[in-house]
């Protein structure tokens, strides 16, 4: 395969294989509605509970359109709610619920698993050049005006 296909080919395969065993490790410890995609919010969330939708997709990196759908989803499953915002109608703040908070320690644990199985032979040096690429392709791609800022 050619370099110009291979390196985007990589890393979508990658993502895929990570996702689906991190939703693997969540379902068998018990967390069968929830996914890997709500790992950033809830991070987000954990570090400063009560962000309005548009800061807390700043932070995800993530359009509004997407957040709202993905807000409903984590919604559905306990783990957050909309609060309106006490000065602005047009506003709602995104909290966790007391099962959102009650997680993050397992959701941690699940997550150290999965890095601990998805990094073995993998050297610290090796992990932080990939992960230097990786961010800097990521910012080539926003120089091109094809996704957010991403630090």
């Amino acid at each position: 395969m050619k370099k110009e296909y291979e390196v985007g080919f990589l890393l979508s395969r990658t993502t895929w294989a990570m996702n689906n065993f991190v939703n693997r490790l969540l379902k068998e410890n018990g967390f069968h509605d929830i996914s890997v995609a709500y790992f950033a919010v809830l991070q987000a969330l954990w570090e400063e509970d009560g962000l309005n939708i548009s800061d807390l997709g700043e932070r995800v990196h993530l359009e509004k359109s997407t957040m709202t759908s993905l807000i409903d989803r984590m919604e559905k499953a306990g783990l957050l709610k909309r609060v309106d915002h006490p000065t602005d109608r047009r506003v709602y703040q995104i909290y966790l619920t007391l099962r959102g908070k009650n997680i993050q320690e397992k959701i941690d644990q699940v997550a150290r698993q999965a890095y601990q199985s998805l990094t073995q032979g993998i050297t610290e040096k090796e992990l932080k050049i990939s992960i230097g690429v990786c961010r800097q392709i990521l910012q080539n791609a926003e120089r091109e005006g094809v996704a957010k800022n991403f630090k």
